[in-house]
C-alpha cells in the first residue's frame, strides 16, 4: 500500500485484521480529525488488564492486530540508507543487534501520521476534564508478530502515539512529537497535552534505536508482562525512560543505553500501580550510559506511580492509593512505596545528571516489597558550568531532535487566547479576593450587630486562615529546601542491598557506600 507525496485526511477508525505480509509505505501525511460523533467500538486491554477494570475507548486512528510481517515505512528507505555506514554500533552482531545504523535519518524525506491532537486537548485542563481519557491512541498494534516500524514522524496523537502490542519487533528511524508551543522545555501548558506516550511496548523481542521523542507524558514506556527489550541511541524529553506502571505482572531483561534525555520533566522512571489480583515484578533492567540534562522535576524515580490512579478519575490529583501528583508540595499529599510489587536486580551504571533544577530524584520501596539488589555504579551529579553542561547549553535541540521541524497548529494555545485566559484568571481571583474580604470583614457581619459577637468570630476565622497560610508556606519552603537541594537524593527508604560503586556521587542514604571516594578515604585512615 502506497501514499504518494500529498496529504490524505481521515477520521478515526482505520482498522486492519489478521493480515499477512503487509507493507505500507507512506511519501505523504496521513491526517486525522476528530469527528463529530466519537464511537466507541474499543476495549483499552492493555493498560489496565487483569488487575484493573476495562476501559471503553474510541477507535484508534489506526489499528492494526492479529496480523505478521509488517513493516510501515517511507518509500525505499533501503536505498536512502546505501551510503551509510551498516555496521551496528560498527561491529557487526547477529540477532537483536544486527540492524542498519542510520545516523542521518532525520534529514530524510519521512512520511507523517498526524493525529491533530490539539483537537481533543482543547482548552488547557478544561479540555482533559471534558474528555477525561477518552480519547483515540494514534497507532495501535494489538497480537502483532515480525513487525519493523521505521522512516516515518508521529505528529500530535490525541492520546498515546505508539501503542504496541507486538514480538519480534523492530522500530527504527522514528520522530515522535507532541507539543502545544515552541518552548524549550515542558511548560504547564505543554503538559496539558496528557497522557502524550510516545512508545509504549509491550511483548517480547523487541529493539528500538535512534529515535527522537519530544512529548508530554512517557517517552519510551515498557508496559506488562514484557520481557527481552533492547532500546538504545534515543533522544528524549517528556517523563522519561520509563518502565511501568506495572500492575500483577512480571517485566524482566530490559536494557536502556546510549541515550539522551534533553530537558526532561523526569528522567529515568520505574513505576508499579496498584495491583489488585497480585504483586507484581521488576527485574534484571539496566539503564546504561544515559545523560539526563537538566530535568525539571526528579532525574531518577524509582518507586511507586506518581499519577491519578483510576480510584479518583474525575480530578482528585491529589488523593491516590500510592503517590499523589501533588507530592511532596502538599502537606496532605502522600507517597508511599507498594506494598506487594517489588523491584529487584536493578542496575544504573555510567549515569551523568547534568544540573538538575531540584533534587536527583527518589527512590521509595517498602518494608513489605523492598527494593532489592539495586546498584548505581558511576550514577554522577554534575552541576551547570561542566563542559557537559556548556555543550548541551549551546546545542541547537532541532539536531537532536527533528521533529521539532514541524509548526504548531494549535489555536487554543494562540496569543490571543492566552491574553484571555489570563484575564479569566485575574477576574476570577479578583472575585475570590473581594468575597474573602466580604466575609471577613468584622462590620459587614450581620450578627455583629445581633448578638456584638461578630468581631470575635471574625477574629478566630482570621486566626484560623491566617494559621494555615503560615502552615503551608511555611510547609513549600522547607519542602523546596529539600527538593532544590541537589546534593542528596530527597528520598531513599524501603531498599535491601543497595549499592553505589565507582564514582557515584552523591550516594543515597540507604545504599552501601562501596564508592572509590569511600575506598580511598578508608585507606587514608
Amino acid at each position: 500500500l502506497h501514499f504518494d507525496n500529498t496529504t490524505y485526511h481521515f477520521n478515526p477508525g482505520v482498522h486492519g485484521t489478521h493480515i499477512v505480509d503487509f507493507r505500507m509505505y507512506i511519501n505523504g501525511t496521513l491526517e486525522f480529525h476528530r469527528p463529530k460523533v466519537t464511537q466507541v467500538a474499543h476495549s483499552d486491554m492493555i493498560t489496565h488488564a487483569n488487575d484493573e477494570r476495562e476501559m471503553s475507548r474510541p477507535w484508534p486512528c489506526i489499528l492494526i492486530e492479529h496480523s505478521s510481517d509488517l513493516i510501515f515505512s517511507s518509500p525505499d528507505p533501503a536505498n536512502d540508507v546505501s551510503s551509510h555506514n551498516n555496521n551496528y554500533d560498527g561491529v557487526e552482531k547477529e540477532g537483536i543487534g544486527a540492524e542498519l545504523y542510520d545516523e542521518q535519518y532525520g534529514k530524510k524525506n519521512r512520511g507523517v501520521i498526524a493525529g491533530n491532537g490539539a483537537q481533543y486537548w482543547g482548552i488547557p485542563v478544561v479540555g482533559y476534564v471534558q474528555l477525561m481519557e477518552f480519547r483515540p491512541d494514534l497507532f495501535l498494534l494489538q497480537n502483532a508478530t515480525n513487525v519493523v516500524l521505521e522512516y516515518l514522524t508521529f505528529k500530535d496523537a490525541p492520546r498515546w502515539t505508539l501503542n504496541l502490542q507486538a514480538h519480534d519487533m523492530i522500530v527504527r528511524y522514528v520522530s515522535v512529537v507532541a507539543r502545544r508551543t515552541y518552548g524549550d522545555g515542558h511548560s504547564f501548558l505543554d503538559l496539558t497535552a496528557f497522557n502524550s506516550d510516545g512508545i509504549d511496548l509491550h511483548g517480547s523481542n523487541v529493539h528500538v534505536h535512534d529515535v527522537d521523542i519530544w512529548n508530554q507524558d512517557d517517552c519510551v514506556c515498557v508496559k506488562d508482562r514484557s520481557s527481552n527489550m533492547l532500546l538504545e541511541r534515543i533522544h528524549a524529553s517528556g517523563v522519561g525512560l520509563t518502565v511501568g506502571s506495572i500492575g500483577h505482572s512480571t517485566v524482566s531483561n530490559i536494557t536502556f543505553r546510549n541515550s539522551l534525555l534533553y530537558r526532561s520533566f523526569k528522567g529515568i522512571y520505574m513505576k508499579f500501580r496498584v495491583a489488585k489480583n497480585g504483586p507484581g515484578l521488576i527485574e534484571n533492567v539496566l539503564y546504561e550510559n544515559i545523560t539526563i540534562f537538566e530535568p525539571v522535576q526528579w532525574g531518577l524515580w524509582i518507586g511507586p506511580a506518581q499519577q491519578v490512579d483510576n480510584e479518583h478519575p474525575l480530578g482528585y490529583p491529589c488523593n491516590t492509593q500510592l503517590c499523589s501528583l501533588c507530592w511532596p508540595m502538599l502537606p496532605f499529599a502522600k507517597c508511599l512505596g507498594s506494598k506487594n510489587s517489588r523491584y529487584r536486580n536493578i542496575t544504573l551504571r555510567d549515569i551523568n545528571i547534568i544540573n538538575p533544577l531540584q533534587s536527583p530524584g527518589v527512590i521509595i520501596g517498602s518494608d513489605s516489597a523492598p527494593v532489592e539488589g539495586i546498584v548505581f555504579d558511576n550514577v554522577v551529579v554534575s552541576g551547570k558550568n561542566t563542559p557537559e553542561a556548556i555543550f548541551y547549553q549551546n546545542m541547537d535541540r532541532h539536531e537532536l531532535f527533528p521533529g521539532l521541524a514541524y509548526p504548531i497548529h494549535d489555536h487554543y494555545v494562540s496569543p490571543f487566547m492566552l491574553g484571555f485566559y489570563v484575564i479569566c484568571i485575574l477576574a476570577t481571583a479578583a472575585l475570590v479576593v473581594l468575597a474573602l474580604l466580604w466575609c471577613l470583614g468584622g462590620k459587614r457581619s450581620g450578627y455583629s450587630r445581633i448578638d456584638g459577637k461578630g468581631d470575635n468570630k471574625t477574629k478566630s476565622l482570621r486566626f484560623v486562615l491566617g494559621s494555615i497560610v503560615i502552615l503551608a508556606a511555611t510547609h513549600s519552603l522547607v519542602i523546596a529546601n529539600g527538593t532544590l537541594n541537589k546534593n542528596h537524593y530527597f528520598v531513599c527508604e524501603g531498599v535491601v542491598g543497595g549499592a553505589a560503586t565507582g564514582n557515584t556521587r552523591p550516594v543515597p542514604s540507604c545504599f552501601r557506600d562501596e564508592t572509590r571516594r569511600r575506598r580511598t578515604w578508608e585507606l587514608q585512615l
